[in-house]
């Protein structure tokens, strides 16, 4: 289900890149030719921006295409890894808690005095909750890798080591 839903947050964060491209290129279009200028564009990509940002970030960890970098560890005993590693994710899901947190309070706070954008009158709110939505989604992700991690680090001997990405998003 996690696995799904993190798969559909990255589709719906696709399509708004291609909303982003189609809107700007219209825009630029429209402004430089006609000089008729779409006053909505900017505050539009920027909402879909943070689609795409947020919207992504489970399906990239849950598919393992995020940047690592393994230049200390790599030397590392595999068990001394595999425990690091699950200390990392049990600290990031901490972290990432804290901030979705922060930031679901921030939405709830523009929802309750009704901030809207400034051109199209749209209510701040409905960005602002994708943020924590997408945080939330991340960490449930690394929290099932947390698992699986701290299965392997437990597990044989000859099985302790970083657990690959999840088979899920296959």
């Amino acid at each position: 289900m996690i696995a799904r839903l993190s798969w559909l947050a990255a589709l719906l964060a696709g399509i708004a890149t291609l909303v982003i491209a189609i809107l700007i290129s219209t825009d630029v279009l429209l402004r430089y030719f006609l000089n008729s200028p779409l006053l909505f564009v900017d505050e539009v990509a920027s909402f879909l921006l943070v689609l795409v940002i947020f919207g992504g970030l489970a399906y990239t960890f849950l598919c393992g295409a995020h940047v690592r970098v393994d230049l200390v560890t790599t030397h590392l005993p595999p068990a001394l890894r595999a425990w690091l590693r699950a200390a990392g994710l049990a600290l990031g899901i901490a972290f990432i808690l804290l901030v979705s947190w922060t930031t679901l309070q921030s939405a709830i706070t523009a929802y309750r005095y009704g901030r809207v954008s400034t051109v199209m009158l749209y209510p701040f709110w409905v960005p602002m909750m994708v943020i924590p939505a997408g945080l939330l989604l991340m960490s449930a992700v690394m929290l099932g890798a947390l698992r699986r991690q701290v299965r392997a680090a437990l597990g044989p001997p000859a099985g302790r080591d970083e657990v690959p990405p999840s088979q899920e998003s296959r």
